[in-house]
């Protein structure tokens, strides 16, 4: 029975301050951990035995997830005590995966197809490894799949420094989406108990051998390498939900949402568990709110990620933000970002009264946590 590996170690360094409390896997991709959707497309396509490759806050992972069966699977757990590489990591796991063939993801992925297809696709043909791509409008961040198109075969894996654009110029490129199929004689490429790259290392010499496929994913494929990345990631996975609701659904509300007098909602928004808005405020469009959140009088927020247990008082203006868990946001305040940068709170972070946080296309406001923010911050 196909088995997955779930690749759950990184620091997450691109989107600090936000993963110094918080491990990159565990980030809500619309009020779940991006490695929790993970898992739920996994268990789909009837994988449920799962492990999850851990490093960086390991214990807070494993206290998240425990033994599965919260989640409808059975996971363990495989710890690096040192960085092994992407290729290492599974191969501490080469005993729990060895009997057939496995599903490995990178943990910092947002994802939304069907599984399924894909263990049909390997079974056609035959390879030891299964690659999902993703065509792109700029591929330079990535490793680039060179294919042939009849037979789906991988001719030459590119990793991003190696890729050269035709004549320089910048085209669409199928990209390495960091979801793989493998037969279990991939572990005969990887070298035991040192670091090594299935991208730099495994890859190429499969793709050489001919035993390496492509398999193109149209659903949904994002990476939240980056801040405004993870805002995307967000309100594209509500809209692809709310799109298959077939219509149903113009927002994805809890029924424990508390409205105190009158309020606007514009969709598409995404509302958790025992939120309370008080009145006039104003949520949305592109909005998402996790649990226990309290927004008061006359606020008004779009564009914007807010995590569990935020505080957030009367008269407030959020735009372009993401603003983590337990913070607290006083009266008057204004966030906000400007295109592609945003203002970021990581966590029990308290802006106090009246303060303005108002980033520019000269880069992002991020405050880390635990600070009070007592004085504005303008880029111009």
């Amino acid at each position: 029975m196909t088995k997955g590996i779930i690749i759950s170690g990184g620091w997450g360094t691109r989107l600090r301050p936000l993963t110094c409390t918080i491990p990159k896997p565990l980030i809500p991709i619309v009020n779940k951990p991006v490695i929790e959707r993970q898992i739920l497309l996994l268990r789909a396509a009837g994988v449920t035995e799962i492990i999850l490759a851990v490093s960086v806050m390991a214990d807070v992972l494993k206290n998240y997830f425990k033994d599965g069966r919260d989640f409808g699977v059975s996971i363990q757990y495989t710890d690096e005590k040192v960085p092994m590489g992407t290729a290492g990591a599974i191969k501490l796991a080469e005993d729990y995966l060895k009997d057939d063939n496995f599903f490995m993801l990178n943990g910092d992925v947002v994802l939304n197809f069907d599984f399924s297809q894909m263990i049909k696709k390997h079974e056609i043909c035959k390879g030891i490894g299964l690659i999902a791509s993703k065509v792109v409008e700029d591929p330079s961040r990535y490793g680039v799949l060179i294919v042939d198109e009849d037979s789906s075969k991988i001719n030459k894996f590119l990793e991003k420094d190696d890729y050269v654009p035709p004549e320089g110029k910048i085209v669409p490129m199928p990209i390495n989406a960091g979801v793989y199929l493998f037969e279990p004689e991939v572990f005969n490429y990887i070298v035991p108990a040192k670091k090594v790259s299935i991208e730099k290392e495994v890859f190429p010499k499969l793709a050489d051998e001919g035993n390496l496929y492509n398999f193109p994913i149209t659903g949904i494929w994002k990476d939240i390498g980056k801040p405004e990345e993870l805002l995307e990631g967000n309100i594209q996975m509500m809209t692809e939900i709310l799109k298959d609701s077939n219509g149903q659904k113009r927002n994805l509300i809890d029924n424990s949402l508390d409205i105190d007098g009158k309020a606007l909602i514009y969709p598409p928004v995404a509302i958790g568990k025992n939120v309370i808005l008080r009145k006039n405020c104003e949520i949305g469009p592109n909005v998402i709110i996790g649990d226990n959140v309290y927004i008061g009088d006359n606020t008004k927020i779009k564009e914007t990620l807010i995590y569990d247990e935020a505080y957030i008082s009367e008269n407030v203006n959020i735009e372009k933000a993401i603003v983590s868990d337990n913070c607290v946001i006083n009266n008057y305040v204004e966030l906000k970002g400007n295109n592609q940068n945003l203002v970021i709170l990581a966590s029990y972070v308290q802006v106090l009264d009246g303060i303005k946080l108002i980033a520019s296309s000269n880069g992002s406001i991020k405050v880390c946590h635990h600070e009070v923010v007592s004085e504005d911050i303008k880029f111009y």
